[in-house]
């Protein structure tokens, strides 16, 4: 016998709560540089570790856009590295709307890892120089470049899908397994809330600076 719907839904929510942890960790670093990155690599490589498994083996189980458990309408393969793993959608609707979004995944992979991953290596790369006391960027300059472009790809990215043509083929250039986690649908609304929070508070930050 399979988990209860709404354990399935519970535990992807509980490994998601892992990712707000482990930007915690990178940005405030409440225990120094040295030991709140290790943390966040550390929770990174376990993280993937129990969470990719779970996906695969609930993939089925719940709708890959709405995260909603249950009777399932039909299934779109998604390839991910070497894998492809076919994952239940609940209507045809939710099965379009996936596979626009890896539509435009694929067509844009190029900026939008540019957009995701150049900040955070440089976030990283300040960290572990300021946790070896070299030079490095001042830690509220790192923290700001990263949330401001991050926020701003990926709030860019939870509209910009709908523009783009539905994939035949779906193929995930970034860990299809987290999108798994809520549901591909309530991730972008987290991208769009938290985007928008950390770009808002920027920019009234960057208003109060230069206000006489």
């Amino acid at each position: 016998m399979g988990a209860h719907p709404l354990t399935l839904v519970l535990q992807g929510v509980a490994l998601f709560a892992f990712v707000p942890l482990v930007l915690w960790l990178f940005l405030a670093q409440p225990l120094g540089p040295g030991w709140s990155l290790a943390l966040g690599v550390a929770i990174i490589a376990g993280h993937r570790a129990v969470a990719a498994p779970w996906a695969a083996r609930h993939a089925m189980r719940r709708c890959l856009w709405c995260g909603r458990p249950g009777q399932q309408a039909g299934a779109v393969p998604v390839s991910s590295g070497p894998r492809t793993t076919p994952f239940a959608v609940c209507s045809g609707a939710h099965e379009r709307l996936a596979r626009q979004f890896f539509g435009f995944l694929r067509r844009f992979r190029v900026p939008i890892g540019i957009g995701i991953f150049a900040p955070l290596m440089l976030l990283l790369a300040g960290t572990l120089l300021r946790a070896l006391g070299a030079a490095s960027p001042p830690p509220a300059v790192n923290a700001l470049q990263f949330r401001v472009i991050v926020a701003a790809t990926v709030v860019f990215v939870s509209f910009a899908y709908r523009a783009s043509a539905p994939a035949e083929q779906p193929r995930s250039p970034f860990p299809v397994h987290n999108l798994f986690l809520l549901g591909i649908r309530n991730t972008l609304w987290v991208f769009r809330i938290v985007g928008g929070w950390w770009l808002l508070a920027e920019a009234l930050r960057l208003g109060g600076a230069l206000s006489p």
